[in-house]
């Protein structure tokens, strides 16, 4: 593989912050000219924007290592059966 090529994960980190600050900086200066305080909007435009990234980012990803997983993976924990 390229260097310059990149991977799907990498694909898709870039395209949630995009998507997450094209969001919040259209809510920033909706906010901002409604408040008629266009700096004020942009900020918190800004800080919604990373807080969809973080979102959208989250969405698609697989967790690794489950903590909270029982034996062989049993999310409900030692004991409990999902069977019968």
């Amino acid at each position: 593989m390229a260097d310059n090529d990149m991977s799907r994960s990498e694909m898709r980190q870039r395209a949630s912050w995009g998507i997450g600050i094209a969001l919040g900086m259209g809510v920033g200066v909706a906010m901002g000219s409604a408040l008629d305080n266009m700096g004020m909007g942009i900020a918190i435009g800004i800080a919604i924007g990373i807080v969809f990234a973080l979102a959208f980012g989250a969405v698609g990803r697989r967790p690794d290592d489950r903590a909270d997983a029982g034996p062989e993976g049993d999310p409900h924990g030692p004991g409990t059966s999902s069977e019968s």
